[in-house]
């Protein structure tokens, strides 16, 4: 009798199905290789490899951010870096002006033009440009941060990207903290909240204010108020109410051993105290136990009117100024000498670029550890998706040989018969 086919026929369907899906496979593995080929091939390593992708997406993503960011950076740096050089400079002018004064006309004049060209120079520095986007303006890119007068009149927001979980760093800068700036012109206390907001009174920049204010003196003749005190707000005119109606106080000022009260209100109407900035020089220059300090009126280039202080005597000796209830100062801001206020801006605009050089030495480092860890996160995404070739060619030969074996066993027993066994 004979065997039947059929079972034969089912054997060999199963194990060529079997041999065939193996060879399919490993040849898919080599040809793309990858030996992850459908998610259901290993479930948990394909969700292991599409997180590290993703946390290597992000890491670089925060690359570019990076390159971008040290672009503003280095811009931003360098430019500090002029402002700064500039600033030394004119320094050294100043000092030799104030403890030289002039030979003549012609060297004030001389001076002048160097004072004025130097001040050109810091504002076009302060407005410096990437493309077509300021870097000193805050958010608000698409014009000059300062005006022709040194004023800020960008945004007090500044722009900034991530460069890594958690870290952030600038591509815009708020030009009032990076450039040195001091609170000038005049108040204008617009939500009546009684106190001097950044966005209340201009915002000028330190090293311009104070090269403005020698050049002012400088075409006024009197070279000796060089060595004043002035204040750094001041009055849209000098007939102006020096506080509200209802506010007063007592403005003190000292000088050496010699102390000088002065009551104020802003009662105009009232001639007892004095209530405008011309008034309160008068009471200044009037008061019979003053015989010391020079008070006057110092409109400076911008117009604003303002409080000046001058030794008669010993310029030396330093000038305090303090007010009893504070409401004279808020207009006036603080009463300095040109140079403190140069120095000042001069200590900004120095601090900030230290900032910067920090921000640059951050961007570096954390873009260099970014690629370390990106290098392992995609060995880690190769070794649980990438083929190992070696082993695939192995397993595929082992393959051929099982398949090959079939063939030939099936070959071979088709035809089985019982009667094959008798002689």
């Amino acid at each position: 009798m004979r065997i039947p086919d059929i079972a034969f026929f089912d054997t060999f369907i199963k194990y060529d199905r079997l041999r065939e899906k193996d060879l399919d496979r490993y040849t898919r593995e080599l040809a793309s290789g990858k030996k992850i080929l459908t998610p259901s091939d290993n479930t948990v390593d394909n969700i292991r490899s599409l997180r590290f992708k993703r946390l290597t997406s992000d890491i670089q993503a925060y690359n570019r951010n990076i390159d971008m960011v040290k672009t503003s950076l280095d811009v931003a740096e360098s430019t500090l870096g002029n402002i700064v050089d500039a600033a030394q400079e004119t320094r050294v002018e100043i000092i030799q002006l104030l403890n030289t004064g002039v030979l003549d006309e012609e060297d004030a004049n001389v001076l002048r033009d160097y004072f004025d060209s130097m001040r050109n120079y810091i504002i076009k520095q302060a407005n410096v440009k990437i493309g077509d986007s300021g870097l000193f303006g805050g958010v608000k890119t698409q014009i000059d941060a300062f005006d022709t007068r040194g004023i800020y009149q960008g945004e007090f927001v500044e722009t900034t990207v991530p460069i890594s979980k958690g870290v952030e760093l600038n591509t815009t800068f708020n030009g009032v903290e990076y450039l040195g700036t001091i609170q000038s012109g005049v108040w204008n206390d617009t939500n009546s909240n009684n106190i001097v907001d950044p966005d209340e009174v201009s915002n000028k920049i330190g090293i311009v204010k104070a090269l403005d204010d020698i050049i002012q003196i400088i075409d006024s003749g009197e070279l000796y108020k060089l060595h004043g005190y002035f204040s750094d707000m001041g009055y849209n005119s000098s007939s102006d109410p020096l506080v509200a109606p209802t506010e007063s106080g007592t403005l003190t000022i000292r000088y050496g051993s010699y102390t000088l009260n002065i009551n104020y209100d802003g009662d105009t109407a009232d001639p007892t105290n004095p209530s405008t900035l011309d008034e309160l020089v008068n009471a200044i220059n009037s008061d019979p136990t003053n015989q010391d300090i020079e008070a006057f009126v110092f409109q400076d280039r911008d117009g604003v009117y303002r409080l000046g202080l001058v030794a008669k005597n010993d310029p030396s000796t330093p000038i305090e100024v303090s007010d009893s209830s504070g409401a004279l100062m808020k207009r006036l801001g603080s009463v300095s000498p040109i140079l403190e206020t140069f120095d000042k801006g001069f200590k900004g605009v120095s601090a900030h670029r230290s900032i910067i050089g920090t921000q640059i030495n951050v961007a570096d480092n954390i873009k260099s550890q970014n690629e370390l860890v990106n290098v392992l996160y995609s060995e880690l995404i190769s070794k649980i998706e990438d083929t190992d070739y070696a082993g695939v060619i192995s397993e595929l030969e082992k393959s051929k040989t099982a398949y090959q074996a079939l063939l030939a066993s099936i070959a071979q027993n088709k035809d089985l018969s019982l009667l094959k066994f008798y002689d």
